[in-house]
């Protein structure tokens, strides 16, 4: 203790000196440490210690340990609050000596970041209810069962790690929650990337799964002695699952028939043996996911009220062996004009209970920043004052339309514009995708009278003369002019002139 308080004071004088050298402008960029000490280890006899556990042993809640390059040979356990951070994650080597595990952490708020963790029976073991710890930019490696296990723990980060070539599972979460799995690479493990069991409430998000028997696994089985052990409500989302046996799996043996509500989206899943395989699994959520070049995209036993999209706004999944046709748009794919959504679902099974209504045509179709184009009305001018309002979109998307500068209209495929007054009109319509982007389009058209037969803007002479040429005419005869025939008769006789006769002398510009 003798020592740790003159390396405190140290520390705090030397913070003091730092100050007393800078001006104002300066203060923001000096680092006091105000809490907690600082302690050295390497095993060359110049710094605090020559073990890192000796330095544990002597360290304070709330004090950082950094470990200079080198391999230590030990089996830590990390039972204070502390940070514990290797110079170099390359030349940092914590070592089991493949006996028993290297680190066991059995405290709360601990950090452990930029070291090598390797040969134990299990790299780190997080103990059961420990909170708020952090493995950060680690590489955990060669272990002989698990790199990562984390036992009914919670609130726990593992990011940014290399977990990778342990004979055993990579990650382990057992009853754990909820704890955030994020961008490890996890490659080349024995059995399972990542094995996710009676764990709920966690989350797991942009990491690179590959060469693993099964990249994520989400497992639940029944105890009876404990409660329910449903893996359920946990989000895996931005993964690229690729190269595995399996890439995703979800599996649940037991009487428990309840929802799982795992939600799974964004991820990329990508040349395995089988994309998904899920086994008595019910009540998960899947879209937005890329199912790629799978030998088996889905394989699906005994599982119910699962969903595979979500929702047309946000729409399915993309399917590298479904080719379909895109003609249509909307909730329905029954209005004219395409979305990036194939017309027809994808089958999950034969017999079609299950299916995703609406896969996308094209990989991360998705993402897509949102486009709109209006197929009608087209810039130009019309003699009808009603006009189909057609759109074509490249993606799903909510839509709207503001006439002449007025509030917008929400639409729900496509619709008529009735009652447009003669005149010019703006229209414009917008589109905003599942994520809040917004794109717009616009066109510009004109309404005239319904006599005015070349759609120059107002009644004339040539009005009566394109009435004059075909008069007399009737329906297939040579000289017959739909566009002449203003009371559709199917004759162009008296009654039509005395239509151009009444408008005669108007024009849109007055």
């Amino acid at each position: 203790m003798h020592r740790r308080r003159i390396h405190s004071e140290i520390v705090v004088l030397f913070s003091i000196i730092l100050l007393s050298f800078s001006n104002a402008s300066d203060v923001s960029l000096i680092s006091v440490i105000a809490v907690g000490v600082t302690w050295t280890v390497d095993d060359y006899g110049s710094a605090n210690y020559s073990s890192i556990q000796q330095a544990i042993n002597n360290a304070g809640d709330g004090d950082t340990i950094l470990v200079n390059s080198g391999t230590y040979y030990e089996h830590l356990v990390v039972n204070k609050s502390l940070s514990i951070i290797g110079r170099d994650q390359s030349t940092t080597v914590i070592d089991g000596n493949r006996t028993w595990m290297t680190v066991v952490i059995d405290a709360d708020d601990v950090t452990m970041k930029n070291l090598t963790i390797q040969h134990g029976t299990v790299g780190v073991i997080l103990k059961e209810d420990r909170e708020r710890n952090m493995l950060s930019e680690n590489r955990i490696v060669f272990n002989s069962y698990y790199g990562i296990y984390g036992d009914r723990c919670g609130k726990n980060i593992i990011a940014n790690n290399d977990v990778s070539f342990n004979f055993g599972r990579g990650i382990f979460l057992y009853g754990s929650k909820p704890c955030v799995i994020d961008s490890n690479s996890i490659f080349s493990n024995g059995v399972d990337g990542m094995f996710i069991h009676r764990s709920s409430n966690n989350t797991v998000k942009g990491n690179f799964v590959s060469r693993n028997d099964c990249g994520i696994y989400i497992y639940s089985d029944e105890d009876p002695e404990r409660p329910s052990g449903l893996s359920k409500n946990n989000i895996i989302r931005d993964n690229h699952v690729l190269n595995n046996s399996c890439g995703i799996k979800l599996c649940h043996f037991g009487t428990d028939v309840s929802l799982a509500k795992n939600e799974i989206y964004n991820n990329s899943i990508a040349c395995n043996i089988v994309g998904l395989n899920m086994s008595r699994s019910n009540g998960n959520v899947f879209y937005n996911n890329n199912f790629v070049n799978n030998s088996e995209q889905l394989r699906v036993w005994e599982s119910s009220n699962n969903t595979w999209d979500g929702g047309y706004y946000v729409g399915g999944n993309y399917w590298s062996d479904y080719n379909g046709s895109d003609l249509y748009w909307g909730p329905w794919q029954n209005e004219d004009g395409s979305d990036g959504i194939v017309d027809l679902p994808y089958l999950i099974s034969a017999n079609a209970i299950a299916e995703d209504r609406y896969p996308f045509l094209h990989e991360n179709g998705w993402r897509l920043v949102p486009e709109i184009s209006i197929v009608s009305p087209v810039n130009g001018t019309f003699r009808s004052g009603t006009l189909a309002l057609a759109l074509s979109t490249n993606k799903p998307v909510r839509v709207s339309y503001s006439l002449d500068n007025q509030p917008n209209v929400t639409v729900v495929g496509n619709l008529m514009l009735i009652d447009l007054p003669i005149g010019v009109h703006n229209l414009t319509v917008c589109a905003i995708d599942a994520s809040g982007n917004e794109f717009s389009s616009k066109v510009v058209f004109t309404i005239t009278f319904y006599a005015d037969l070349n759609l120059n803007g107002a009644v004339d002479l040539i009005d009566v003369f394109i009435i004059a040429r075909s008069y007399g005419s009737s329906y297939g005869s040579e000289k017959w002019n739909p566009d002449a025939d203003l009371n559709d008769d199917e004759r162009i006789n008296l009654s039509d002139v005395l239509i151009v006769a009444r408008d005669f002398g108007k024009t849109i510009w007055k």
